[in-house]
This record gives C-alpha cells, structure tokens and sequence, in this order.
C-alpha cells in the first residue's frame, strides 16, 4: 500500500509522523485534507516559514517569543516578581495562564531528568535557573512539572540543589491525575492546584 502513494507524499507522511500524537492513519488524513484545499498549503507553509525566521526561545524564561530581547512574559512589570513557576515546557506556560490563577515569572526547563531517553541534567536548563535565582530576588519557587516519575525526579533533584536557598519551594496541590501532563489538564483544576498549593518536603 505504502508503494502507491507517490515519493512526494510518502515523504511528507513520514514527516508528519514525526511529530507526536501523529501516526500513520492520521498522517494520511491530514495529506488528504491538504490535497483537498491546497490553499490550505499554502498558508500552513506561509506560517510555518514565518515561525522559522523569526521565533526564537526566550533567553531569560525559555518560553516562545518574537522580540529580539525577553518574552512578554519576562517584561510585563504587572506581574509578581517574587514568585518562579518551573515548567516542563513552553506549552505549559499557556496552560498555566489560562487557569489565570497565577501572575508571577515562569522558567521553562525543556523536559525532565529521563535517563532512559537519554534526557540528564545537562540537557535542561538548569544553569540558567540557578542564575535566575542569585541573581533576581524570588521568595517562592512553584514546582510544576507534572506528576510522571521523571518529572518527580526532576523536582526532588532542584529541591535538593536548593536545600539552602532562603525562599519557599512549593508544588501544585492534590487534583491533578498521577502520570498526566498539565497542558492536558482543565483550567479550573490547575487553578485550584495552584491556589492551594503546599509546601516541597524532601
């Protein structure tokens, strides 16, 4: 079957598989709805070309950003400067602001501690956490980065790097399923989580 479909959209399918949450039926749909409408092609790659040139990853936080300096994030002077939400990834930060439970700084890692990915210590950005916090006046740091045996791992490795860290380290309260990921989870339960958040014990 797979010999039938022209070199070009073998390609494009096997690309498409790529990303996550993509397999091959659904590779398969999303070519036959381009092919269906190639106006659609043209501007999915018009934004795609467009995100290449001229989105780059936050130098301060790690969240997405088209400017040349900080995220919005990092220069809006409304928000709480006291308090660190640490994050797994930059589609969390959304996550978080949309349960608008929250309006302190964000620090996206890029993932948790996975040795068998091959994901460790250095592959996150942990060095540029610690260079946050000497260098910016934070009184509470807030752990959330899921609730996965990687991201436990990943929480209780910077708790431990911080034993003498004079502010607060916090984690989301109980309500968020074991195992799920937090750009899954409904606004109002992160909400909840957030606003009743406890403290980190080792």
């Amino acid at each position: 079957m797979e010999l039938l479909l022209p070199p070009a959209l073998r390609n494009l399918r096997q690309a498409l598989e790529k990303l996550p949450g993509i397999g091959p039926r659904s590779a398969l749909r999303i070519i036959q709805s381009l092919l269906k409408k190639p106006e659609h092609i043209h501007s999915l790659l018009s934004a795609l070309e467009e995100v290449v040139q001229s989105v780059h990853t936050c130098p301060n936080c790690g969240f997405w950003t088209e400017s040349e300096g900080f995220c919005d994030v990092c220069t809006d002077p409304h928000r709480d400067h006291t308090t660190l939400c640490i994050v797994k990834d930059a589609a969390d930060v959304l996550a978080i602001e949309r349960s608008q439970a929250f309006r302190g700084k964000y620090h996206v890692l890029g993932g948790v501690i996975d040795p068998l990915s091959g994901v460790g210590e250095k592959d996150l950005r942990l060095e540029q956490l610690w260079e946050r916090l000497k260098k910016e006046s934070y009184e509470e740091l807030i752990f959330a980065l899921g609730t996965s045996p990687e991201a436990e791992t990943t929480t209780y490795y910077i708790a431990r790097h911080l034993i003498d860290w004079h502010g607060r380290l916090s984690r989301f309260a109980s309500g968020i399923p074991v195992g799920s990921e937090l750009e899954y989870i409904d606004p109002l339960t992160l909400s909840r989580s957030l606003r009743e958040r406890q403290p980190l014990t080792l």
